[in-house]
């Protein structure tokens, strides 16, 4: 092979193997991402993001627990309606739970949270057959989840006028958070810790460390003397997570 030849036989490889390269770096490109049970997009057929299908199976949130429920005869044919329920879960939370209890409502739920569900002035027919019933739950993770630090200080109970109750206290927002609403639920047992009463308030626009007064008022004559009674603050931690 003449000196010309090899000259131009080198270049030629030179030049095919540069198209390869340039070939190869194009290719690498624009090729799609390998599918992975890591790469936090639901694809290869898993029912959720990395989960399910060839991945491993989905953390699927347990169903509410209903601990009791009841209802409470106030004025004519008006009762007030109290569930307790229980989320199991302790990561997930309920961003939003729909149900049926004597009227259509919404509500939420911490994980790990107990929470009373009250209803009030609910007019029935049959207040026995009455009962809570879940209808839609929207399902939310809230890992490392810490509850806010609200605080219920001096709580008192009183006679107005000698025969209606009322339950009084001061909330205190010792969170991080200036909070929307806080809703505060007030139980009232008889002396053999049996529910006779409910009743609930809502304060707007706490800020951080402030304390707030309120009162639950029942403009009735409770059937029962009251022998003690329990207050909970309840909020929306789902606005800041």
């Amino acid at each position: 092979m003449s000196r010309y030849f090899r000259k131009q036989f080198t270049i030629a490889v030179i030049f095919i193997l540069i198209l390869i390269v340039i070939g190869l770096g194009i290719y690498i490109l624009i090729k799609p991402p390998k599918q992975t049970c890591f790469d936090k997009i639901q694809n290869q057929g898993e029912t959720g993001i990395d989960c399910g299908g060839p991945c491993g199976p989905c953390d699927v949130a347990k169903d509410l627990i209903i601990l009791s429920q009841g209802f409470i005869p106030t004025t004519g044919d008006y009762f007030d309606l109290w569930a307790k329920i229980e989320n199991p879960n302790r990561e997930w939370g309920a961003e939003l739970l729909s149900y049926n209890f004597g009227r259509q409502n919404k509500t939420y739920l911490l994980p790990q949270e107990t929470k009373y569900i009250v209803e009030q002035r609910v007019e029935l027919n049959e207040p026995s057959r009455t009962e809570f019933k879940t209808q839609d739950i929207s399902w939310r993770k809230l890992k490392d989840f810490k509850e806010l630090d609200l605080i219920i200080k001096n709580e008192k109970q009183e006679l107005i006028d000698e025969k209606y109750n009322r339950i009084s206290g001061n909330l205190e927002n010792k969170s991080n958070y200036n909070l929307d609403k806080v809703e505060i639920v007030a139980v009232l047992f008889n002396s053999q810790q049996k529910i006779i009463a409910v009743g609930k308030t809502t304060l707007d626009s706490i800020k951080i460390g402030e304390s707030r007064y309120f009162q639950i008022n029942w403009p009735y004559e409770l059937s029962e003397s009251i022998s003690s009674f329990i207050l909970k603050a309840y909020t929306n931690v789902f606005l800041f997570f």
